[in-house]
């Protein structure tokens, strides 16, 4: 009745199976679920209510050549930059970096970027905004000092890096971490 059927390519997968190997882990189905979908505070909202979002560092500023190779704008183009802390309970449960093209963004979202109360996942949610999640690297890594700082740990990082784009247009490049033994139940 069923034949074999047409394989489901899925890059996520090959990304998780790779740093497991590359660094004689096994990710939890949560840690999983975390680093193959869009923004991580959706899925964690789910599980633990609502979150707190802090923001550290909020400007526009020219880009460097790292940050315009990241967005495929020219370096000098103005971005936002972002870095925030989401915490439950006094706990913090992420940090997240992002660049943001101030050119590819209307007013609007940039109002809502600059007010620092409410989550890019929320600003695209609210404007109806269609857009391609794309991940670019999972990885386990030393925390920087910031992140150390932030989780009071020396612990190893799961960290992800990924874009948004809409209409074949990068309009957000975000790094997300938080500690290696967070979320580690299945």
């Amino acid at each position: 009745m069923y034949s074999e059927g047409r394989k489901i390519k899925n890059d996520a997968y090959e990304l998780i199976k790779q740093v497991e190997e590359e660094n004689g882990i096994e990710l939890s189905a949560i840690q999983k679920i975390l680093t193959s979908l869009g923004p991580i505070g959706e899925p964690l909202s789910a599980l633990f209510g609502t979150l707190q979002l802090f923001v550290l560092n909020q400007h526009i500023k020219n880009a460097d050549e790292n940050e315009a190779e990241l967005l495929e704008i020219d370096e000098g183009d103005e971005i936002v930059y972002r870095e925030v802390i989401v915490f439950k309970k006094g706990r913090p449960l992420f940090y997240a970096l992002s660049y943001i093209p101030k050119s590819r963004i209307n007013d609007k979202v940039l109002a809502s970027l600059l007010d620092e109360k409410i989550t890019i996942n929320n600003i695209i949610e609210e404007n109806n905004i269609e857009t391609l999640r794309d991940i670019k690297k999972l990885s386990v890594e030393d925390p920087t000092p910031i992140i150390r700082d932030l989780f009071k740990t020396d612990e190893k990082m799961l960290v992800r890096d990924h874009t948004i784009s809409q209409h074949g247009t990068i309009r957000l490049w975000t790094r997300e971490a938080y500690p290696l033994s967070y979320f580690n139940k299945n």
